[in-house]
């Protein structure tokens, strides 16, 4: 048996590892002398968060508590080049209990789980600058609060995802005001306090660790292949992005993008660089392999974590990532930054059960908006600056038809659809220029679209961080200020009050209402149609595939929301009314397209036909069906009117004492 699990590379378990049910005698010889490889199915966790809605808090930005409850004053600090001096680090004070305070307001929304970022007892507010991974971060909390967080949570019927890292640890070098460079070392880390546990690509044998930090290590972003190469490939017409290209989504040679249009990919220094002077984790070591895998182990049993982020997820073997996945024993989701389907999918073969869906997100500001928020050919220049070129949808439709594509995913359940995080660009507010038309048809997306959504914390109010671009830097030199990067996006949520009447806050709970009352948390999805103005698309329960919710999506803009708007591809509306169940109208068909009264976003529901419903069909609003009443009313009005006289006519035409019976009454009418 112990020859049959090692063949299998699985665990020991007794539920996370099946090996086929031959006789074990056979087995053993088939093994000894190397004639069969015993099929090892993939893992899954007993329980899953697949299809719940997430929202995404950043601890140290969401809410604060105790004696700073009442502190509304607005904070969006970055790290300082020296996290060592005062307040270097840039707390601004947010804390698991402030999240604790606040369950209320987040499940006001209807979400399902929260994910937080890393407790660990980091050098900044982020939590990614680890210092011991099994402390928690005194500016945050304690253990004890991290447990009644969790417990907080599945007492309201919620689930606790928790942001890791395991690539990297703090940086091993700060700077001074003048760029001068100090070592730390590594003699500090609580965990990681060898210089044998950390990669060293490219660093000579007579060069000291010391040296080589100093010196300028190997950096992960090297490994990418060629931009240049790419561009000149994409002039001559022998590479094309986007769509029909399910393997390069984008323009731009990401991790994973290889061969003819990006050379010079390097997998092995994509895996042994460092991100910047974050001391990059040698896993292979099996000392560093053992505690990380200790840690996930930990946070499971003590603080009863439901899920896991997992930080730069690309930047480790498959191997160890599979090992993670196996001793965590819940869902992981894998930060995976590329634009290559079969190798983002290849990271959920038997690797990690979710992913973020980094492909799909890298379409959306293009599709709704008019945003520049990545490169294109490596050419970062208008990063962050808006365009006249108008959105089109085409790229989003096909990117998530061929992510349907049989046997590619092992779950699309798992992939966890977003529309802004705390890394990228700029948040969903401010790269669709605050106009609510294109908000909420992107929100609906986001929500409807087959996986789990994800909302950054701060949607529901409107907020409007952002990175600054080219020009805004240089602007921000030019008067002697300190550019903040990422932590504008990471601004505080305290100043709005927690509003629970902002038309996002209302909205976001709407959608997450229509997932559960409609079962769309899983199951099937179909795409009728991906244009430059329109996106419909289909989602239906596992459980019953063929009850078909269709959404209907656009990227119109605020000054044409009232304009009607003609969909013409159109599910079966002669056997069923179909109800708008955002707006609760009941849908128009007209010579065979759905005719929207606007340009907000339509989630269609079908009903079936009554005899009674079938002449208010055509009436596609409450106005309408009102008029059609009213009209009735007045129908019946008249014939009472006319009733009563023609009643009183022939007792004046009949003689007084004539003998018939006059004296008896006239019949009432049956609709009386």
């Amino acid at each position: 048996q112990a020859l049959l699990l090692e063949s299998c590379k699985c665990s020991v378990a007794p539920l996370m590892v099946s090996c086929g049910c031959l006789p074990w005698r056979l087995l053993l010889s088939a093994l000894l002398l190397g004639l069969w490889s015993p099929p090892c199915r993939a893992w899954k966790p007993t329980k899953s968060v697949a299809g719940k809605s997430v929202y995404f808090i950043v601890t140290d930005r969401f809410a604060r508590s105790g004696k700073d409850a009442d502190n509304y004053e607005f904070c969006d600090l970055a790290t300082a080049p020296d996290p060592r001096v005062p307040n270097g680090g840039a707390f601004c004070n947010g804390t698991l209990q402030g999240i604790i305070d606040k369950v209320d307001y987040i499940k006001g929304m209807g979400f399902d789980c929260i994910w937080i970022t890393p407790v660990v007892k980091s050098m900044d507010y982020t939590g990614y600058f680890a210092e011991d991974f099994f402390e928690v971060e005194p500016h945050i909390g304690d253990k004890a609060t991290l447990k009644r967080l969790s417990d907080t949570l599945h007492e309201n019927g919620m689930c606790l995802i928790l942001d890791i890292v395991a690539n990297h640890v703090r940086p091993l070098t700060v700077e001074s005001d003048t760029g001068a460079k100090t070592y730390l070392g590594v003699e500090k880390l609580a965990q990681f306090n060898e210089t044998s546990y950390f990669h060293t690509y490219g660093k000579l044998p007579t060069t000291s660790f010391k040296d080589y930090v100093l010196g300028g290590v190997a950096q992960a972003s090297g490994s990418q292949g060629s931009d240049a190469v790419l561009k000149e490939q994409v002039a001559l017409g022998a590479v094309t992005c986007g769509p029909g290209n399910p393997n390069l989504t984008q323009c731009d040679c990401f991790p994973g993008n290889s061969g003819t249009p990006c050379p010079g990919y390097n997998p092995k220094l994509q895996v042994e660089g460092w991100f910047g002077q974050l001391g990059d984790l040698n896993q292979s070591v099996p000392y560093v392999k053992d505690q990380l895998l200790k840690y996930v182990r930990y946070l499971v049993s003590e603080f009863n974590v439901d899920a896991f982020r997992l930080d730069t997820a690309i930047y480790m073997e498959k191997e160890f990532l599979t090992d993670l996945q196996r001793a965590a024993g819940v869902d992981i989701f894998g930060e995976t930054t590329v634009n290559n389907l079969s190798y983002h999918a290849g990271f959920q073969k038997d690797v990690l059960t979710g992913l973020l869906n980094f492909p799909l997100f890298y379409t959306l500001p293009k599709s709704f908006c008019q945003y520049h928020l990545g490169g294109h050919e490596g050419d970062y220049h208008l990063q962050g600056a808006f365009t006249p070129e108008l959105p089109d949808m085409q790229d989003l439709g096909e990117v998530m038809q061929d992510q349907q594509e049989e046997g590619l995913y092992e779950n699309l359940d798992l992939l966890a659809n977003f529309a802004d995080n705390h890394d990228e660009f700029a948040r969903l507010t401010y790269y669709c220029d605050a106009d609510s038309s294109r908000i909420k048809n992107m929100l609906a997306w986001t929500f409807l679209a087959r996986g789990t959504p994800v909302i950054y914390y701060g949607t529901e109010q409107g907020l409007m961080g952002h990175q600054r671009n080219v020009i805004e830097k240089a602007e921000l030199k030019k008067e002697g200020k300190r550019d903040k990067g990422q932590a504008y996006v990471r601004e505080s949520l305290w100043q709005t009050r927690y509003a629970t009447d902002t038309w996002q806050y209302k909205f976001i709970r709407q959608l997450n209402d229509i997932r559960k009352e409609y079962h769309l948390d899983s199951g099937p999805q179909k795409i009728y149609l991906s244009g430059s103005n329109q996106l419909i698309f289909s989602r239906a329960p596992t459980a019953s595939p063929d009850e078909e919710v269709w959404v209907f999506l656009n990227n119109k803009q605020n000054w044409s929301i009232k304009s009607p708007l003609l969909y013409c591809v159109v599910p079966d509306h002669v056997d069923y009314a179909w109800i708008d169940v955002i707006s609760g109208y009941t849908a128009d068909f007209t010579n065979g397209c759905f005719v929207a009264k606007d340009a907000a976003p339509k989630i269609l529901v079908k009903h079936p036909l009554r005899a009674i419903v079938t002449p208010l069909q055509r009436v596609s609003n409450p106005l309408g069906s009102g008029i059609m009443i009213l009209g009735l009313l007045a129908l019946l009005v008249t014939n009472m009117v006319t009733c009563c006289l023609l009643r009183k006519a022939r007792r004046k035409a009949t003689p007084a004492d004539s003998s018939d019976d006059s004296d008896v009454p006239l019949q009432q009418s049956s609709w009386s």
